[in-house]
């Protein structure tokens, strides 16, 4: 089943996206499509907002900081992610791709690349969102050929640093074929962020061990 994160219930901003670490909070902030970190006393009023029991001097900083939204009008809805990542087709036999799929695979990679120069994140992913609300249920054999697509790609073109084309472009192609995917983005500390592809519990885009790496941010 989907996860929920209940984002807190004082009107943080739409589009704002957070995970609790040791150090503080990683926060992603889809619209400008950037992460940041509070720590110190930003994360204590952060978590005291968050559980409810802010003060009106945290959220005044909140506010300030550009965390919390203007009015409660508008609260946005709780992100839903996917189940945790238990097993991932690129740690299995690799499928048989065709060479017709393997060449969309590349045109959707340049695409994504060419929409990440032109768009920004958020109008990309509200796209995906919008697809994904009409998909039905995944067809393995889908999802094993497309992955497969995509591990041959890899001789073709360079997979280094693409794991955001490598992500919109396999959630694209899934949508073709009318498999609904999660499209997850993690963050770790040290900080680094990732991305990668999931049909439930299942990720199509990268090792099991490299995705639990990660701790989940947001889905689309």
């Amino acid at each position: 089943m989907p996860r929920a994160i209940i984002e807190m219930s004082a009107m943080l901003r739409s589009g704002l996206h957070y995970c609790q670490f040791d150090s503080g909070f990683v926060l992603f902030d889809l619209s400008a499509d950037r992460y940041f970190l509070l720590t110190d006393q930003s994360a204590e009023q952060f978590g005291r907002v968050l559980s409810g029991g802010g003060t009106s001097a945290d959220e005044h900083h909140l506010r300030d900081l550009g965390l919390l939204a203007d009015d409660e009008t508008g609260k946005p809805a709780p992100a839903i992610l996917p189940p945790l990542a238990a097993r991932s087709l690129v740690d299995e036999p690799t499928a048989k791709a065709s060479m017709a799929t393997t060449i969309f695979c590349i045109w959707e990679q340049r695409r994504a690349r060419r929409d990440l120069q032109n768009k920004s994140l958020s109008d990309i992913v509200t796209g995906l969102g919008r697809r994904s609300d009409r998909l039905a249920p995944s067809s393995a054999d889908d999802c094993r050929e497309i992955a497969a697509a995509f591990v041959r790609a890899k001789r073709y073109m360079s997979s280094d640093d693409q794991c955001l084309v490598r992500g919109i472009a396999m959630a694209r192609m899934l949508g073709c074929r009318g498999v609904a995917a999660s499209l997850v983005f993690g963050v770790t500390m040290p900080f680094a962020a990732h991305s990668w592809v999931q049909v439930g519990d299942t990720v199509l885009t990268d090792s099991l061990d490299m995705v639990l790496h990660y701790r989940p941010i947001f889905a689309v």
